[in-house]
């Protein structure tokens, strides 16, 4: 029966879909500062499909490559209708001593990102310090100000659960439009 299930995606002996997405785990709740200095909870978002990256405005490593992949998902989510609504993106900084809402606002705009759908989130250190634990993630101090750590992008569903965690290399725009899709029907 479990082969049916992983292999076929459908129930032995009924025409039943199992879900194609499996729930890992509620994602950890958070309050921090938008891009205007406005706070954010995450329990604000639910009833949204979220993508939560995490990034720092002067790295030199994954962090452009993250949130170039994440403009192109806005562009698509946008010429699908779903910008802002039914989706919405959030962004973590690693490095809330530098990554003010000023400069959070700046790195917007190098990418052209729209805020009415994507938003930019710091805070205090030691509270930025406990999101990032909470997720599972990790930041270290490397060679030239520059900071190490894992190259992550969560899918969370209406309910605040993660639904997968993608690395770089499988956060392809087009697995990832059809992840949001199946979230987005349940």
């Amino acid at each position: 029966m479990t082969a049916c299930i992983l292999l076929a995606g459908f129930v032995c002996g009924s025409a039943e879909q199992a879900p194609r997405l499996h729930i890992i785990q509620a994602a950890p709740a958070f309050v921090l500062s938008d891009q205007s200095g406005k706070n954010v909870a995450l329990a604000d978002l639910k009833g949204k499909v979220l993508i939560v990256g995490f990034i720092f405005t002067t790295c030199n490593g994954s962090c452009p490559a993250t949130t170039s992949r994440m403009v192109l998902l806005q562009e698509e989510l946008k010429r699908r209708g779903q910008w802002g609504k039914d989706v919405q993106l959030l962004s973590i900084t690693l490095d809330p001593v530098r990554d003010t809402p000023q400069k959070l606002r700046s790195y917007m705009g190098l990418y052209d990102i729209d805020a009415r759908g994507w938003s930019f989130l710091t805070g205090p250190a030691k509270q930025v310090k406990r999101v990032i634990a909470d997720w599972g993630m990790w930041v270290k101090k490397a060679a030239n100000e520059q900071l190490d750590h894992p190259s992550r992008v969560f899918l969370l569903d209406r309910r605040g659960r993660i639904r997968e965690i993608y690395n770089l290399e499988f956060f392809r725009i087009p697995w990832v439009l059809e992840d949001i899709g199946s979230l987005l029907k349940e």
